[in-house]
């Protein structure tokens, strides 16, 4: 068998969903400031050992896709489709590992991580100054991301999970980047704390488009409301789309991609080119209004004031419990996949008729 050299961080068959022929997408190229209709999916967003020189890294994730993959294509069929309680979590493993391997986050993590570990060498030493040339790295940095990240999907497994579909009617489109899964937290940003990621604080949500007329939604719903009991929201305001397509371009590290049947804006490509000169947090609430008009902040979450909490009080009660409650975290990561090989492809079989 060939080794499978090219890494892609954002999956060929995740691009596909963004693709007219299934081999082709749009990309925009903010730092070179490069539009380009037709770029190859076997060569964007991909690079040669990205993780690691060991194939079962790449096979596994490959694995992880395969199974997301028909969750995914039957939400693209049928918007009203409801999700099994596996396709959930497997769609939130899926997106939190996305979260993990990207180029951006895996530099992230590795800058943040040189940074303790020369403050931490200073301080055992008693040096103030060190060599510049002296840093503490990974050998695979995105090893390393992909594996904090797929390490707390146990801890995000409260969230609750919304489709957002854009009205057949309405010709606007979502795009996505090289960084589609990202986090935001609406919540914080109402009380006045605008940028705040962090996962295990309440309002906490993770969005990432699913296809050029649906996102994927993980959200709070101890915080938030968002729309009925079904399990999409339907929004047909250009502006709305317009703001989370500015939301997504204000994540993204390098690269916009869209569907070439659409033309991405000239106003977004400006916006991103912005983003990269002169990075700010995303403010999501305008006079205490959310441009995102599906955000619903429950009466009972208004009530938090950040300045006298105690710190316990801005985590959910989930996360809260887990870190109180470690050999349940434990029980729980060890029950993910616990089932025989047999009986995994039994019920996924059963799945690929669920309708």
């Amino acid at each position: 068998m060939a080794e499978k050299k090219n890494h892609h961080f954002v999956p060929q068959s995740y691009q596909r969903l963004f693709s007219n022929d299934g081999k082709n997408i749009g990309v925009y190229n903010i730092k070179k400031n490069l539009l380009i209709n037709q770029s190859s999916i076997k060569h964007t967003m991909s690079k040669d050992y990205f993780y690691s020189k060991n194939q079962n890294v790449e096979d596994a994730l490959a694995e992880i896709e395969r199974l997301c993959m028909l969750a995914f294509h039957k939400l693209d069929n049928n918007n009203d489709y409801n999700l099994h309680e596996v396709e959930r979590l497997n769609i939130l493993t899926y997106v939190m590992m996305q979260l993990g391997r990207t180029v951006y986050m895996s530099e992230r993590l590795s800058d943040d991580v040189n940074e303790m570990s020369l403050e931490i060498f200073k301080r055992c030493t008693g040096m103030e100054q060190v060599d510049p040339h002296l840093e503490f790295r990974f050998d695979e940095p995105p090893l390393f991301s992909l594996s904090v990240y797929a390490g707390m999907v146990v801890n995000m497994a409260d969230l609750s999970f919304k489709l957002v579909c854009i009205d057949s009617k309405c010709s606007s489109t979502f795009i996505t980047s090289d960084c589609p899964a990202f986090i935001i937290n609406p919540y914080f940003d109402f009380l006045g704390y605008a940028g705040v990621k962090i996962l295990g604080y309440k309002g906490v949500c993770i969005m990432m488009p699913l296809s050029p007329k649906l996102l994927i939604l993980f959200y709070d719903s101890n915080v938030y409301k968002i729309g009925n009991r079904k399990g999409k929201v339907t929004i047909s305001e250009p502006k709305e789309i317009e703001a989370i397509n500015m939301l997504i371009a204000n994540e993204a590290n390098e690269l916009l991609v869209f569907n070439s049947k659409h033309a991405i804006s000239s106003s977004l490509r400006e916006y991103a080119q912005k983003v990269k000169s002169n990075a700010r947090p995303f403010k999501l609430f305008q006079n205490k209004q959310c441009i995102i008009h599906f955000f619903h902040i429950l009466d009972k979450a208004k009530t938090l004031n950040i300045n006298s909490c105690f710190q316990e009080d801005l985590f959910r009660e989930y996360t809260n419990y887990l870190s109180k409650h470690p050999e349940i975290k434990n029980y729980l990561e060890k029950l993910g996949g616990s089932a025989s090989e047999e009986d995994r492809r039994k019920f996924y079989e059963e799945l690929k008729t669920r309708r």
